[in-house]
């Protein structure tokens, strides 16, 4: 389970609400969320001795960016310094999109609803030099209009956890796994042209490791449907080989 702190000024505003909401929804946080008076940024995430921050900048009803005026007057860099020194990740969410970001930079560019075309570019060329120099500095910036809260949610737990992207591999269809399978594990110089040779001759197969019998279903996290998927693509040999 990953323990959340939220900073207690960050606890007042509405969009901490929000933020509850979306973690009473999620079995893989503990609840209920810590409060702490002396967090360095808004949120901060616990799991087995990682820890990861999160500094979250939003967007008010008439336009105005609390991210863009932190970037202006130097907050946001002494933010950034401060989680240098600490030696802990840390990750600026902006709770909007690019059309967001602009639309800011051309509120604080303008004057009498005049824009100032030289601080319109200085501004948008301090926004991208800023996030371009964060990310440099391993700092992320996150910029999430569509349901922020869960979508950083996820982004936080598998940072915390470990990413495993093994399920997004393409999928062959049943006569091609094997195929598919054996090029693989045999390397490079083996494609799935000489892995169908290969695989005239040679079965590819489960081996117990033990020397023991066993069976599929005795693997963790493996029950009946399952072994039996993996037992119609691999033979399976479950006994020892005497």
């Amino acid at each position: 389970m990953i323990h959340v702190s939220i900073d207690s000024n960050e606890s007042i505003r509405p969009r901490a609400d929000l933020i509850r909401e979306a973690i009473e929804k999620d079995e893989h946080f503990f609840k209920p969320i810590g409060e702490k008076a002396s967090l360095p940024f808004d949120l901060r995430f616990i799991q087995e001795g990682k820890t990861l921050h999160i500094e979250i900048k939003d967007f008010t009803g008439d336009g105005n960016s609390d991210y863009l005026a932190s970037i202006l007057n130097g907050h946001l860099w002494e933010q950034c310094l401060a989680a240098r020194e600490l030696g802990e990740p840390m990750i600026i969410a902006v709770l909007g999109d690019d059309r967001d970001v602009d639309e800011a930079i051309k509120i604080a560019a303008s004057r009498n609803h005049r824009v100032d075309a030289k601080k319109l570019f200085q501004y948008f060329q301090m926004v991208d030099g800023f996030e371009a120099n964060c990310i440099g500095l391993g700092i992320p910036v996150w910029r999430l209009k569509t349901d922020p809260w869960k979508r950083l949610l996820l982004r936080v737990r598998k940072i915390l956890e470990g990413g495993d992207i093994s399920g997004f591999a393409p999928k062959p269809s049943d006569g091609e796994r094997q195929v598919v399978g054996l090029s693989i594990l045999a390397g490079r110089g083996v494609g799935p042209k000489m892995a169908a040779n290969i695989l005239q001759r040679y079965n590819l197969c489960l081996v117990l490791r033990d020397g023991c019998c066993g069976d599929l279903v005795d693997c963790e996290g493996i029950g009946p449907k399952r072994a039996e998927m993996i037992r119609k693509n691999l033979e399976v040999i479950e006994c020892a080989i005497v």
